[in-house]
């Protein structure tokens, strides 16, 4: 939300007018970045940690600026995915339209991401309960008569 009237390169920003940013367009600009299509995560070996580098939440202090209310369990929960992807399952990753259409929000891939062939790198002890739940890090669950999970 614009909180007060500005121009910049020749256009006018009311105040109280919604504005997004571009992610998908800045993050593939050809004056920025080389070869913005290629997958390669070393570019980011050198990140001095600036907020500033990246916009997905938002740059300068957390406690003064502005941050996303989520961003501290998103961090969190894609270091849970990360870790079940990478170390808790094999899988196989079949052909599939991997394009983006900049004209759908959300942008995702067309065919979304498919996987097949999941299996579990947990191993399951015999004397476990058919019905026994574990939990990302392969710590039995069980419910006690109240319904209360607790670790086994």
């Amino acid at each position: 939300m614009v909180r007060d009237d500005f121009d910049w390169q020749g256009y006018r920003f009311p105040k109280n007018t919604r504005v997004l940013l571009d992610l998908y367009g800045t993050n593939r600009d050809r004056r920025t970045w080389i070869d913005p299509e290629a997958f390669r995560p070393e570019r980011f070996k050198q990140w001095n940690g600036s907020a500033y580098n990246f916009i997905t939440q938002g740059g300068g202090d957390y406690y003064r600026n502005h941050r996303c209310p989520g961003e501290w369990i998103t961090i969190e929960l894609a270091k849970v995915g990360t870790t079940a992807l990478t170390r808790m399952m094999r899988y196989a990753v079949p052909d599939q339209d991997m394009s983006i259409s900049i004209n759908r929000f959300p942008m995702v891939p067309r065919s979304r991401f498919l996987i097949e062939n999941v299996a579990s790198l947990i191993p399951v002890r015999e004397e476990t309960a058919p019905e026994a739940t574990y939990d990302l890090i392969g710590k039995q669950l069980q419910s006690n008569e109240r319904g209360i999970r607790k670790e086994h």
